[in-house]
């Protein structure tokens, strides 16, 4: 399915949540769970396919919480959000809603006591089997053709963004001011920053995440937005360079695009993230940089959650209908692109012209990434 559902209140959205509710029943058998209380906002989204509980923005924890049991369904929330959240963000699921007063307490008390028996919650809280986070994430994929469709879509969007800001950007304003115009493309288009990364010239050799400050541009410059909508994540890093790159600039960014060219290429279902990141290890000693994979997480699959980034220690294995995000990085340079696995191979939604492209002299069966873009 290529045309990308915009609303909650939509059929499609209706039965794509359907679905995801009978992947929790499947999981609360295996578990030999009466329920679960699902309070996170990446995991709400996923549950209801592009819901957002929140209110406070800077919470991983949201205002509605879902109760999935073999046979039914809430939504729990204080009565001022309770209909809001109902009306707007499940419309048409069929949850019973309940509605509490602020001074009754934590809804999640009321969560508790309504399931009884044996139960899990997506946050701690007392009583709980178990903390049920990465053991729902697991059932986040494959990804559903609606879910694939948003993700394409986001990505295309925010490569757009990057060449739009890119192009604007001119030596001697701010970090921030780039940041803006960023945050401001984004908004337009209803996506949401969880991270904006905007570093220039010597911030981008000293710090991992040069987050914007007032610093003025002079050459180089690294731009990071870690997208958001429908609770599914586009992380994109790409750079750009005024005049002419120094040798050291050029060789650290050749060697990062050259392992993330290399690494799509082999791709495939089947993989375990454990052998992927063995295999990027070695790759950063034979480009020259046996120790870098140390400082930076090395990345994983990305949807609902804006990156699994310990999932590359595990033999957990990718999957058609896959998003991930590997950022692969050494001292002065980093790349990252949102890298969807569908069946009809690899995709890069948000890598797209007029952004130079660079294909690495070794053998990675022609596959390009972006470049650096030279101004």
């Amino acid at each position: 399915m290529r045309e990308v559902v915009f609303s909650q209140d939509d059929a499609r959205v209706r039965t794509d949540a359907a679905l995801k509710r009978e992947r929790v029943r499947m999981w609360l058998e295996e578990h030999g769970l009466d329920g679960v209380i699902i309070s996170r906002r990446d995991q709400f989204a996923w549950i209801t396919s592009g819901g957002d509980n929140r209110v406070l923005n800077i919470s991983e924890m949201g205002v509605g919480h879902v109760v999935i049991t073999p046979t039914r369904h809430y939504l729990l929330a204080h009565s001022m959000d309770a209909l809001r959240l109902f009306e707007e963000q499940v419309p048409g699921q069929e949850y019973e809603l309940v509605s509490l007063y602020w001074f009754q307490g934590d809804p999640r008390v009321a969560a508790r006591d309504l399931i009884g028996g044996r139960w899990a919650s997506d946050t701690p809280l007392d009583g709980a089997a178990f903390d049920a986070h990465q053991s729902l994430s697991l059932l986040h994929y494959p990804l559903t053709d609606l879910e694939m469709a948003r993700c394409r879509w986001l990505g295309e969007q925010v490569g757009k963004i990057l060449i739009h800001v890119a192009q604007s950007i001119r030596p001697g304003e701010s970090e921030e001011e780039v940041a803006y115009r960023l945050q401001v493309e984004c908004l337009k288009l209803g996506i949401e920053l969880d991270v904006l990364i905007v570093g220039s010239d010597e911030r981008v050799f000293r710090y991992r995440h040069p987050l914007p400050t007032t610093k003025r541009i002079d050459r180089y410059v690294l731009l990071h937005p870690a997208a958001r909508r429908w609770g599914l994540h586009a992380n994109i890093s790409r750079s750009l360079y005024f005049g002419t790159p120094s040798e050291d600039i050029r060789r650290a960014y050749e060697a990062v695009a050259t392992l993330e060219a290399c690494l799509l290429s082999q791709l495939k279902p089947g993989l375990s993230f454990g052998e992927i990141f063995e295999w990027q290890k070695q790759k950063y000693a034979e480009l020259g940089f046996p120790e870098e994979w140390k400082n930076h997480f090395q990345g994983g699959p990305t949807g609902y959650l804006v990156v699994d980034a310990l999932r590359c220690m595990t033999s957990t294995q990718t999957q058609i209908n896959q998003a991930y995000d590997w950022f692969i990085t050494v001292t002065g340079a980093k790349v990252e692109e949102l890298v969807l696995l569908s069946e009809n191979g690899v995709e890069i939604p948000s890598f797209q012209s007029p952004w130079p492209s660079f294909r690495p002299k070794a053998s990675c069966d022609g596959v390009s990434v972006p470049d650096l873009w030279q101004f």
